[in-house]
């Protein structure tokens, strides 16, 4: 490798602060630059937007023309109650915008201050559930709001709680906004550390600071998603330092957010049991199901059942008007118990691939060897890199995300930043890599999906997984000793 692009270098260091600061810019640019308004729209005037901010054209009445059905000789006398109708209505229609405006303020397709932002979407039903929760209610069937009943883990309900209060109530919302900007940053600065410490070129930073869908999710949306992200690659740090009991706790507490986490399971067992023996494992796995215990205790002791069925709801229905994925299979399939078990499968058999021929190269050693020394004891601990520890964790949550029963536009929150380093440990080339990220982002940000746009998903996610597959010889391969015994390079 060059020096100049060695991870700890200087060069990558300033790069390293560069796409920081760049951040930062996309972020705060919108707080800067005036709201943009259509040309035939005053700014003043009431605007409606679509699900990605954009202003939809209002539709105008046509007056009436009733007075042309009078003679000439009446039309005089028509000409009067006419107008006066007319009128009344005008203001009528007038006196409700302007109501609905001073309680909507001007709406922009950016966050802006002294203003808000009217694009959330699940935020004002998490309000709703969190007002039935704060008042009392601890039955898990009962908490709903106006686009549904509560989905998600407890400590989903404990999170936006604390938003609750800090947004007046969750009435303020271009305060919730700026939080969930703040939150991006934090979340980028874990990102670009995990980055940097699986060795990963500068040329792939860049890409971290870019996605405009991934900036909506965070900033405009408000959705969960966000946070369990932070908490997810917070979870991988923690595993690539090696502080085995935080980094399960953490990812517990993610999963306590949304279950979307669970996808990293099958990896956070093969690296606690490649790093620590099985023993230790077993252990770590009841940390982590305690700290599920414990988060949802208020709601077990009313209703366990509820609360299983509804936070880890493994049978939900999907609406196929709101995948991302899979529109190109069209309904009837998608909406099939065939095609959900063939995923299923899929998932399983990928799993299997990856573990015998992936994740297992640290030990050198065949899938039923392994189980063999491990179920005898003969198992022994082994050093893996912090490149191994961060590609077996992505690697799973790709694999996942690919044979998901359907992936809605939050999803992209988990995807975004693992798709850089998942293309560069597929070994493929800059060039390559940075189409391939382009095809992806242009997938996520078409609403809504279409064929096309569902089948780049389904595409960049399978160049992703068997991309890494293919190229698991290099891209699982421990490189600890190599990486130790490498001096800091000025």
């Amino acid at each position: 490798m060059p020096p100049h692009l060695h991870p700890r270098s200087r060069s990558t260091t300033s790069l390293f602060a560069a796409s920081l600061l760049a951040s930062l810019f996309v972020v705060g640019l919108p707080h800067v630059f005036p709201c943009p308004a259509p040309r035939r729209t005053l700014a003043d005037s009431e605007m409606t937007v679509d699900a990605d901010g954009q202003p939809i054209p209002r539709v105008r009445r046509r007056r009436r023309k009733d007075a042309e059905q009078f003679s000439p000789d009446d039309r005089s006398l028509a000409q009067t109650p006419m107008a006066t109708d007319e009128e009344v209505s005008t203001f009528l229609q007038l006196e409700a915008e302007a109501a609905q405006l001073s309680h909507a303020g001007r709406e922009c397709p950016v966050p802006k201050p002294k203003g808000i932002l009217d694009t959330e979407i699940d935020w004002s039903t998490y309000m709703q559930q969190i007002a039935l929760y704060l008042a009392g209610e601890r039955d898990y069937t009962l908490i709903k709001g106006s686009t549904g009943p509560l989905v998600y883990p407890a400590a989903h309900v404990y999170s936006y709680s604390f938003l609750y209060h800090l947004t007046d109530e969750g009435r303020d919302i271009f305060f919730g906004q700026v939080l969930f900007a703040a939150l991006y940053l934090v979340t980028l600065v874990v990102v670009l550390a995990c980055y940097r410490q699986s060795g990963a070129p500068p040329y792939l930073l860049p890409l971290l600071v870019l996605s405009k869908r991934l900036h909506s999710i965070f900033v405009l949306r408000l959705f969960n998603d966000g946070l369990a992200a932070f908490v997810m690659w917070l979870a991988i740090w923690l595993f690539q330092k090696r502080k085995w009991a935080a980094a399960v706790t953490v990812w517990s507490v993610g999963v306590g957010i949304k279950m979307t986490l669970l996808l990293l399971a099958p990896a956070v067992a093969v690296i606690t049991v490649l790093s620590l023996s099985l023993v230790p494992s077993i252990r770590l796995g009841v940390l982590a199901l305690l700290v599920q215990v414990l988060l949802a205790i208020p709601f077990l002791q009313e209703n366990p059942a509820g609360y299983a069925s509804r936070a880890f709801e493994l049978t939900r229905q999907f609406m196929f008007k709101w995948t991302v994925n899979w529109r190109f299979v069209g309904e009837e399939l998608f909406l099939s118990k065939r095609f959900s078990v063939a995923l299923l499968a899929i998932h399983l058999v990928l799993l299997v691939l990856f573990v015998a021929f992936g994740w297992l190269r640290p030990v050198q050693s065949r899938l039923p060897g392994f189980v063999q020394n491990l179920l005898t004891g003969r198992h022994r601990p082994v050093p893996l890199s912090k490149a191994y520890i961060m590609t077996t964790l992505l690697s799973s949550l790709a694999i996942g995300l690919l044979c998901a029963r359907s992936l809605h536009y939050q999803f992209f929150a988990y995807l975004s930043w693992a798709t850089p380093f998942l293309l560069w440990r597929a070994g493929l080339h800059p060039v390559l890599l940075y189409a391939v990220w382009v095809l992806q982002e242009w997938s996520w940000n078409t609403y809504p999906s279409t064929n096309t746009s569902s089948m780049a998903v389904v595409l960049s996610l399978v160049i992703q997984v068997f991309g890494v597959l293919a190229n698991s010889a290099n891209a699982f391969t421990d490189t600890r000793a190599k990486q130790a015994g490498k001096e800091h390079i000025q």
